[in-house]
């Protein structure tokens, strides 16, 4: 069976990321709409719809809100979006 995810991020005052997985959407577009219902929230930068089955994880990134160098990554039963370091010169 397909799980219809959608992991919404942010960073905090304190400047630690953080991410929430929603999961039991009927599907992607269900997944997107609690996505688009969750941006106005103070901290959250983004989303990503996600659907997972017994097999593997499909990242959809043309429902998915996610700005440049922003990493999806399984954590056992969640998932969890990070933004990419600034690449710097020494």
């Amino acid at each position: 069976m397909t799980d219809f995810i959608c992991s919404y991020f942010g960073k905090g005052s304190d400047g630690k990321e953080w991410t929430i997985t929603a999961r039991g959407f009927a599907s992607l577009n269900d997944a997107e709409k609690h996505g688009m219902f969750m941006m106005p929230t103070p901290g959250v930068q983004g989303f990503a719809v996600i659907s997972e089955n017994e097999d593997a994880w499909i990242l959809y990134t043309d429902k998915s809100i996610l700005p440049p160098n922003t990493s999806v990554t399984q954590d056992f039963n969640s998932f969890k979006v990070t933004t990419a370091p600034k690449l710097q010169l020494v």
